[in-house]
């Protein structure tokens, strides 16, 4: 066991000054802060990029569905017009072929059609109105207002919907 004398230390201790006596303290000029380094440019360049990439992927979407916009447009002015509603399948055809392809959607019609376009739409329940739309397109018949109501709502959730 190392033994200290305790009186040499308590006489360490009292030659050092006090606190108060240190004078002021000392203190660095303030950092500037400023937009001037590399950093900045660089993180300004990746957020502008990063911008313009979004903007670019926007434009390219919005431009890609234009022809929804122009079916939707279509089945506007069909339903101010109710001899017209028979018009509401070619619109929907048009579209489908525009998508999909001639040589996929060109030859079906009827209940294939019907199934067609309920498998490629969410939640889209056009085969329920088979009926009424083979009675519209083949016998020049108009559905009931509230069957044609539901069939032109039906086509517009497609027209959104549709998966290609």
């Amino acid at each position: 066991m190392i033994q200290t004398d305790t009186t040499q230390i308590d006489s360490l201790i009292q030659q050092r000054p006090p606190l108060a006596d240190m004078g002021s303290i000392y203190e660095p000029p303030a950092v500037g802060f400023t937009f001037e380094t590399i950093g900045w440019a660089i993180l300004g360049g990746l957020l502008m990029l990063g911008i313009l990439i979004i903007l670019f992927f926007l434009i390219k979407k919005y431009i890609h569905n234009r022809y929804r916009r122009e079916a939707l447009a279509a089945l506007q002015e069909i339903q101010s017009n109710q001899q017209a509603f028979p018009q509401v399948f070619v619109v929907l055809k048009r579209v489908a072929i525009h998508v999909f392809g001639r040589e996929k959607v060109g030859n079906l019609y009827g209940n294939s059609w019907l199934s067609f376009l309920d498998k490629t739409g969410k939640e889209v329940r056009l085969l329920r109105f088979e009926k009424q739309i083979t009675d519209s397109i083949y016998q020049d018949r108009l559905p009931d207002p509230q069957a044609q109501k539901e069939i032109l709502s039906q086509a517009q959730k497609w027209i959104k919907t549709h998966a290609s």
